[in-house]
């Protein structure tokens, strides 16, 4: 072995050591990178789910609230029989009017 022999290998390990740490050192930081999108994604994920269930709740409380045909057509039906009963004893104190003045 010539004398540059060691120090050539000692040069190269060194380099091989360097690549290596270089290397780790970005694996690192793309699986905090990863990490901190997890996060993220999860926080996103938390709140998407409150605000289905604020949506869910707001839906409910108008399906319980809401107006139906149904209760438009009784509705309708008791205002024309309350309406019918006005104009009947509008009627009749018509007629007893007309009677007690024709006297």
């Amino acid at each position: 072995m010539t004398e540059d022999g060691p120090f050539t290998l000692e040069l190269a390990l060194s380099e091989l050591r360097r690549d290596h740490d270089v290397q780790i050192a970005n694996l690192e930081g793309q699986f905090a990178l990863l990490l901190q999108r997890n996060e993220l994604h999860e926080q996103q994920a938390r709140a998407h789910i409150r605000h289905i269930g604020e949506l869910d709740d707001r839906i409910t409380a108008a399906e319980r609230d809401q107006v139906t045909h149904a209760y438009l057509d009784k509705r309708f039906r008791h205002i024309m029989t309350v309406l019918s009963l006005l104009a009947t004893t509008a009627s009749v104190v018509v007629a007893l009017v007309t009677t007690l003045l024709s006297t």
